[in-house]
């Protein structure tokens, strides 16, 4: 659709808007689109912001189109690739580094090494001795990799569950390294050659339940679980190691769960666990949102009526949530990320219900069978 094209299906859309205050929005519009949203990954061609918001707009009812598009003007939030990045560059320091120094002093500090040229030898082995974990393809390791070069590549891998022969050669890797440092001829508690510190990184999370959760019959699942498991499938040193979970993106809920969690999954294991989170995203608070939360159940009612498909899945059913229109685990995020939308914002925003256009279309990873 051309944008000419668009702007006129906006214009009959927002029809109770004045020759004002169309001139003022669409200029509005069409520079956030330029800035941010038409680099959205999941538009198709021929389609960008513009277009999707003139049709995403027609799906209300008129009196409910102004508070629709008010929120998307001013509760979206929207994190760019470039933004993304940015995170992503930062994440040494400001969570592994800070973490490996700290331990460093301590280390030196128990030893009594005091000398600054035998302390740096100190945090070199306690960095050598971590390994860096992507815990999926949004943790965008290979841009991680590059960004630090200071790691070496057999620390550094693209998935949380390696197998037994890539595991065996981490660990040689690992100990020809070990034994090449002069730190550790001088002082023998410094001969370890197992990892100690792991890193898992991943860009977003809004609930927690994908990386840690227990079903009623008591049984765990999520990526944490099983990379715990597989340390000691591999058998791998999990005596006070350090588990450290590394996100992009996330919100206070998904912290506060996983950590709780973990809590809970480790209660009789001596392993150290924390999460570092860069950018905390909050939800949007529901109830100073009256006329939003209107426009969301009614527009829920309408839709499921008329339409038959519906995201309320099994996999959406997971998060337990009572409100679906809120978003999975009732999650209420007012939030789009540049390659998709998460299920935990509102599903106004990303699901697409027949005959209807979605605003920042979602694609989704599981699917009903």
């Amino acid at each position: 659709m051309k944008r000419e094209i668009a702007e006129s299906v906006l214009k009959d859309v927002m029809y109770k808007w004045d020759d004002g205050r169309l001139s003022a929005e669409l200029e509005d519009i069409q520079i956030i689109s330029e800035i941010k949203y038409d680099d959205y990954q999941q538009y198709t061609h021929g389609m960008r912001y513009v277009e999707s918001l003139a049709l995403w707009l027609r799906q209300f009812d008129e009196a409910d189109r102004n508070t629709a598009y008010e929120f998307v003007k001013k509760e979206l939030i929207y994190i760019s690739e470039e933004e993304m990045r940015q995170l992503i560059e930062l994440s040494y320091t400001m969570c592994m580094d800070n973490y490996l120094l700290q331990e460093t002093f301590k280390l030196c500090n128990e030893l009594k090494i005091y000398d600054k040229d035998e302390r740096k030898e100190v945090y070199g082995l306690l960095r050598r001795r971590s390994l860096f974990l992507g815990l999926s393809d949004g943790s965008h390791i290979d841009y991680f990799r590059r960004q630090n070069t200071q790691l070496n590549n057999e620390q550094v891998f693209v998935h949380y569950d390696f197998s037994d022969e890539k595991a065996n050669e981490m660990l040689q890797e690992l100990g020809d390294a070990v034994e090449k440092m002069n730190i550790v001829k001088k002082y023998e508690l410094l001969d370890n050659r197992t990892f100690n510190a792991y890193f898992l990184i991943d860009d977003f999370s809004a609930s927690g339940m994908s990386y840690i959760r227990c079903d009623n019959n008591g049984k765990w699942h999520g990526k944490l679980c099983k990379f715990y498991t597989s340390l000691k499938r591999i058998k791998y040193q999990t005596e006070n190691i350090h588990i450290r979970l590394v996100l992009y993106v996330s919100t206070e809920q998904a912290k506060k769960h996983i950590e709780d969690e973990m809590k809970k999954f480790l209660k009789d294991e001596s392993a150290v666990f924390s999460v570092d989170v860069l950018q905390l995203v909050p939800p949007l608070d529901m109830d100073q949102e009256v006329e939003f939360e209107k426009l969301l159940s009614k527009n829920y009612e309408t839709m499921t009526k008329k339409s038959s498909i519906t995201f309320t899945d099994k996999h959406f059913d997971v998060g337990g949530g009572k409100f679906p229109y809120r978003g999975f685990a009732d999650c209420s995020l007012p939030l789009v990320i540049y390659h998709n939308t998460p299920n935990n914002s509102f599903p106004t925003i990303w699901f697409t219900w027949e005959d209807e256009n979605a605003l920042f279309p979602r694609v989704t990873r599981h699917k009903e069978v």
